[in-house]
């Protein structure tokens, strides 16, 4: 799951077409090697400019019109609204008069909805009011009046074209006229017609002068503007095809590159007509390949990125298989492949004239996986980190390599780091990696000056920024990944830490028993390639649970007054195996890390307490299980712990030798070794044959070291005599 994640997010930073040539604003730097014409190409003028001459075209073009035939029965259809309004008019008045009423007001309501032109209720009642006489003629000549009046306005303002369309939303001082059944086309001057708006307005001035009444007006203006009629028409499908063929004149190109030109060169700004180039070249380019092509590259992303991958892993199943089957350990790693990855994905994007490209800080991966890991995974590790920079980067190798530079000197100044502050040293040797790799890099590119100072004072500030980074970034992966590096034990090995002041002040016997111990796996660690920090460390903290009943252990009993004579080998086995878990208890408390508590029950495994067991056998009246008699284990897991197992075992045995001869305790060790191996102890870590006889040969040269015999040298009586004896054979020569 982890690495198939890896590969989709550093699938998705490997640049694609689109990328490759990113785009670039007017004003940037272009940082790219010289861009040359792989074909001939036309030069496409940007959106922008294209819409603006198509706004342009649309704004000056011509609507088109089509001119219709007013109706002539307008003044006919005015005489039968007339007569509509005065039948209304006289049932109202006959209604008012007679309340009991032969007229139905229903009738009177319907009659009002047939009119075509809709009144409001003090419009009619102002008609009824003004029109109100008692002989029929003086009112029908009345309501006729001021029909006249209302057709004789519109007879007026029809005298001009009106067209149906609001004058607002024409951009052209000319429109274009059709003729009704013709074909030919008439441009005018816009400003020559009316549109409705306009002659309503003109209507409304011209009723409100002759009627001298406002609401009478209103009344009349609802009648004009109902049967005011344009005869320009709105002609949409003859507009759009003028639109279409005036755009089709719009030339979309603005010159042509020819095939091997120069499109642009590395560091020149970007202007205008520059960037309407590379766009034009990206859009060619796109339409050159297909659908296929596409495809195809996709696909050599993602096996580029698999190919990565499989050979991380497979460096990590044949030479770190403690790595490879450690979940949280991918984890990091792949972590810090995305962030590196993410970097360089960024500063491709980034579209500025600086170097960004050396803020990629390959150097704090370096840091981090030397510390956490070691330096030959580390050098591994950022050796694909560094390949696949380039490859986001399009191919530009040039980062990877001065990136690599600066990168492995970080290694070799953290290989045997010792404490967190010489994190810090890595300083001089990363800015020592990048000045002179950039340094050699534009020599041969024969860069300007100038650049080559920018590039440096950027590779100096990565040099700074790296180690800052790398620390802070170190305890994160410590806390979260609850991990333990070299560092993490070295300052644990510290002997002011609590628990192990307490050990010395309390169990003396037992912490020089552990200092010993950690001397001999050190050396042995460092003889078969395992971790000889943790070895040694391991064995400062495995006998930690003595410091509760101190007394009860035979180092520790200084008084010759040994505790377990006072007690039965039953009890004496529980006391002596209860110091496992009490240990594990208190590492726990004090937050010691894993790898450390592993150390507490591992170092005796399942062995078998012999001393009390065989003490209890040789009272006891039946026999008796060896179950009680062993400790819980579980047994050793790593090549550390099973190194510290046979140390603890050997350094014990051996202190009791007497006159320990390099023969003697070469003896001893081969049968601690041999009795762990044959019980199974042995089974569940990585120690090999191999491994087991340089574990014997190192620990035998510190033991020899230890225990050797110092040179006796003879007291003044006996060089007297040796003088005396010396002089008498020289006389009787003589």
């Amino acid at each position: 799951m982890i690495g198939v994640l890896t590969v989709v997010l550093l699938y998705l930073m490997l640049p694609s077409y689109k990328t490759i040539e990113s785009s670039h604003e007017v004003g940037a730097i272009w940082s790219s090697e010289d861009l040359i014409a792989p074909f001939s190409f036309p030069i496409y003028k940007d959106d922008k400019e294209y819409e603006q001459e198509k706004s342009d075209v649309m704004k000056n073009i011509a609507i088109v019109f089509d001119r219709k035939n007013k109706a002539e029965n307008i003044y006919d259809s005015l005489e039968n609204l007339s007569e509509s309004i005065q039948i209304i008019l006289i049932d109202a008045e006959e209604l008012e008069q007679n309340k009991n009423g032969y007229v139905n007001s229903e009738s009177l309501d319907s009659i009002k909805e047939i009119l075509p032109v809709k009144f409001t209720f003090p419009e009619w009642e102002l008609m009824y009011q003004k029109f109100r006489k008692n002989q029929k003629e003086n009112r029908e000549i009345t309501i006729k009046g001021f029909i006249n009046s209302i057709y004789q306005t519109l007879k007026k303002i029809e005298e001009h074209d009106i067209i149906n369309y609001d004058k607002k939303e024409i951009s052209s001082k000319k429109i274009t006229i059709k003729k009704e059944n013709e074909k030919l086309l008439e441009v005018i001057d816009a400003s020559s017609v009316k549109d409705r708006n306009e002659a309503s307005s003109e209507i409304k001035s011209a009723l409100e002068y002759e009627l001298n009444d406002s609401l009478l007006s209103s009344a009349a203006l609802k009648i004009a503007e109902h049967y005011l009629q344009a005869n320009l028409i709105y002609n949409n499908e003859l507009t759009s095809v003028e639109i279409e063929n005036r755009i089709q004149q719009i030339p979309k190109t603005i010159g042509i590159v020819k095939e091997n030109e120069r499109i642009i060169s590395k560091h020149d700004p970007i202007n205008r007509f520059t960037k309407m180039k590379l766009d034009s070249y990206k859009k060619v380019r796109l339409e050159k390949i297909g659908m296929q092509d596409i495809l195809l590259q996709e696909v050599g992303k993602l096996f580029t990125v698999i190919i990565l991958m499989i050979v991380l892993i497979v460096f990590l199943y044949y030479i770190r298989p403690g790595i490879y089957h450690d979940n949280l350990k991918l984890l990091i790693i792949s972590s810090l492949l995305i962030i590196e990855g993410f970097f360089a994905y960024i500063s491709m994007n980034l579209n500025i004239n600086f170097p960004v490209e050396l803020f990629i800080f390959v150097p704090v991966a370096s840091i981090l996986l030397t510390i956490i890991f070691d330096s030959r995974l580390s050098f591994y590790v950022v050796t694909l980190i560094c390949f696949l920079i380039a490859v986001i980067r399009g191919g530009e190798f040039s980062i990877a390599f001065i990136s690599f530079c600066g990168s492995v000197l970080a290694i070799f100044s953290e290989r045997d780091i010792k404490n967190r502050s010489q994190i810090f040293r890595s300083f001089f040797f990363i800015l020592v990696g990048y000045s002179l790799s950039i340094i050699a890099v534009n020599l041969v590119r024969v860069e300007d000056l100038q650049k080559v100072w920018q590039k440096l004072i950027c590779g100096g500030l990565n040099a700074v920024m790296s180690p800052i980074i790398a620390y802070g970034l170190l305890i994160f992966y410590e806390r979260v990944f609850k991990i333990t590096t070299d560092l993490t034990l070295l300052e644990l090995s510290d002997f002011n830490h609590p628990l192990l002041k307490e050990l010395s002040s309390k169990a003396p016997g037992t912490f020089h028993h552990s200092i010993i111990m950690g001397n001999l796996s050190e050396a042995a660690a460092e003889s078969i390639n395992a971790n000889q920090i943790l070895a040694r460390v391991g064995c400062y903290y495995h006998d930690i649970g003595k410091i509760l009943k101190p007394q009860f252990f035979i180092e520790n009993q200084l008084d010759q007054n040994n505790k377990h004579n006072e007690l039965n080998p039953s009890m004496s086995t529980k006391i002596i195996i209860a110091h496992v878990k009490e240990g594990i208890e208190l590492a726990k408390k004090h937050k010691l890390p894993n790898e450390l508590i592993d150390f507490i029950p591992m170092h005796h495994g399942t062995t078998l307490v012999s001393f009390f067991y065989d003490k209890a056998k040789s009272t006891a009246r039946e026999e008796i299980s060896d179950y009680s008699y062993r400790y819980p284990g579980p047994k050793p897991q790593t090549k550390e712990t099973g190194i510290v197992m046979l140390a603890d075992a050997i350094e014990a045995s051996t202190r009791v030798i007497e006159d320990p001869t390099p023969q003697k305790l070469e003896l001893r060790i081969k049968e601690i070794i041999r009795a762990r191996f044959m019980e199974g102890e042995l089974d569940e870590c990585d120690l090999t044959l191999k491994d087991l006889t340089k574990i014997k040969e190192s620990f035998l040269k510190i033991l020899v070291g230890i225990h050797h015999h110092r040179i006796k040298y003879p007291d003044k009586n006996q060089l007297d005599l040796a003088n005396e004896i010396k002089q008498k054979a020289v006389s009787k020569n003589e």
